[in-house]
């Protein structure tokens, strides 16, 4: 699997480096509401669609590992890159073999700590950007 991050007008472009499947989730839930009728019946009213979110946990190298992709993003620039865009409306884009997709997101939260091998293990939530 394959995250991007990039500007709207695709002039900064950043690729998440390691990511392994089993350390990204993805959310869409939707709006509901139960509640009784006069009957003493529970109803369930279906809203819309609630924004949509993708949670990754991984880490950035502080150097190129042998099992890296050559043109990997490194700690200093992820970090870079992230900092610099963090008020920003970015552009997610998701390519896998199950699906690809793409939208505009802001960046919800962003933890981050440096490891002692000078990795930098992260937590990151994209959400889906709406001002409509």
């Amino acid at each position: 699997m394959e995250i991007y991050l990039s500007t709207l007008d695709r002039k900064n472009i950043f690729k998440f480096p390691f990511i392994e499947n089993k350390n990204v989730s993805f959310s869409s839930t939707l709006n509901s509401e139960t509640f009784e009728n006069s009957s003493g019946k529970e109803l369930t009213l279906i809203g819309e669609e609630k924004l949509k979110k993708i949670s990754i946990n991984s880490f950035f190298p502080h150097k190129l590992y042998r099992w890296m992709p050559f043109l990997s993003f490194l700690a200093p620039e992820c970090l870079s890159f992230l900092t610099k865009h963090r008020k920003s409306i970015l552009r997610v884009t998701v390519i896998s073999s199950e699906i690809t997709f793409s939208y505009p997101c802001i960046i919800k939260d962003f933890n981050w700590k440096k490891k002692a091998n000078k990795d930098i293990d992260y937590s990151i939530t994209i959400e889906e950007y709406v001002n409509r």
